[in-house]
């Protein structure tokens, strides 16, 4: 884990350390810490997961009369109070328009996505030492499991083994919760339990609700955790299969080369690579002619398709720019059949993808390619 230590003091870092340590190791990514001292810090872009605490990824427009802070408080987050004077939010508007926002259970916008980036909308570092963790570990969590696909991208694991670790760390950040909701005379230590906004009455009633909303996400935990068990023993009896089973690759190898369309395919460290003959796609009742391709599908279901003889530019189709393709609704499709080795249809719905093209939905239009004379 990396940490900006020229922007925050050393006791944040002992507190912040051991959370990151855990969920970099679990991971397998980098991640580093940014505490600008003016609320702004703009995004980052590799080198691993970047969390920014209590900023904002841009300042509000030069003429603007938006405030930083909005008059509006919060008093607190994830059923756990804010201290004194940090209850004032920074307030995001539009800044995460081409990323997401993150809101906890009483609807309060926590936190902020854009890419690789993670942005913490109230001051965590201002919080009581002994809930620091518990509030980064809640921010990671809500965040982190809307980027299983880019995780998955960055660390070349497959999406349901990330789901498996990410359901493991919010196990265990649920467990601390418990542990934050017990009162004194249940645990048997004198630690004072958190402190919860509002008056001796609401004391009793965000503890309660801090209690049912934890025990809400451990039987929610214990239903996804039933089915990953269940399609973990599936996909093991399909790996047992295929290891077991050279002539299934044999045969999976033989139907790709069957096919017409495929000229060559070879079988690497991380993926399975096609070669195509020439492909034509119609479009409005003319022919046009698109080249040949390479496809690299890789085991953990992402896709390159590069034009070998007819790219227009970045271009190597209508819907694919620099190699990337957009597969839009057969993406989930094309997940599913790598992950149970299907290559043979794997193949074939990625050549019918190259020959359909939508120009709805295209990046560049199809006069950029040859049209074929009848």
């Amino acid at each position: 884990m990396g940490l900006t230590h020229d922007e925050c003091h050393a006791p944040v870092s002992r507190r912040l350390e051991p959370v990151f340590e855990e969920y970099a190791k679990a991971l397998g990514i980098p991640m580093r810490v940014h505490v600008p001292v003016n609320h702004f810090s703009p995004p980052w872009w590799g080198g691993g997961l970047h969390l920014h605490v209590f900023a904002l990824p841009a300042r509000p427009h030069w003429f603007s009369l938006w405030p930083i802070t909005p008059s509006v408080e919060m008093r607190a987050v994830f059923s756990l109070a804010l201290a004194d004077k940090t209850n004032n939010p920074l307030d995001p508007r539009q800044l995460f328009s081409q990323g997401a926002l993150k809101y906890d259970q009483q609807g309060h916008a926590v936190a902020g996505i854009l890419g690789e980036n993670i942005y913490v909308l109230f001051d965590l570092l201002g919080q009581p030492e002994e809930l620091v963790p518990l509030m980064l570990r809640r921010i990671l969590d809500l965040c982190l499991e809307g980027l299983t696909e880019s995780l998955s991208h960055w660390t070349g694991r497959l999406p349901h083994q990330l789901e498996i670790t990410l359901h493991r760390l919010s196990h265990s950040t649920t467990l601390a919760s418990l542990d934050h909701s017990v009162s004194p005379e249940d645990s048997g230590t004198q630690d004072p339990p958190p402190r919860v906004a509002g008056d001796p009455v609401d004391v009793f009633n965000g503890r309660m609700a801090a209690v049912e909303e934890n025990l809400k996400e451990l039987s929610r935990q214990m239903g996804s955790q039933t089915r990953l068990l269940r399609n973990c023993r599936e996909r093991l009896g399909t790996l047992k299969q295929a290891e077991q089973s050279t002539e299934l690759l044999e045969r999976e190898l033989d139907g790709l080369l069957s096919i017409p369309e495929i000229r060559e395919v070879q079988v690497l460290e991380d993926r399975l690579r096609v070669f195509t003959d020439t492909v034509d796609t119609v479009v409005a009742s003319k022919r046009y002619r698109l080249g040949r391709f390479r496809l690299d599908i890789r085991f953990n279901g992402d896709v390159d398709i590069k034009n070998l003889t007819r790219a227009y530019g970045y271009y190597d189709h209508p819907h694919v720019w620099n190699a990337k393709p957009c597969l839009g609704n057969i993406h989930q499709s094309v997940l599913k059949l790598v992950s149970e080795f299907q290559w043979v249809a794997t193949a074939e719905l990625l050549l019918e993808y190259l020959k359909t093209v939508n120009p709805n939905g295209w990046y560049t239009p199809i006069d950029h390619w040859e049209e074929l004379q009848a």
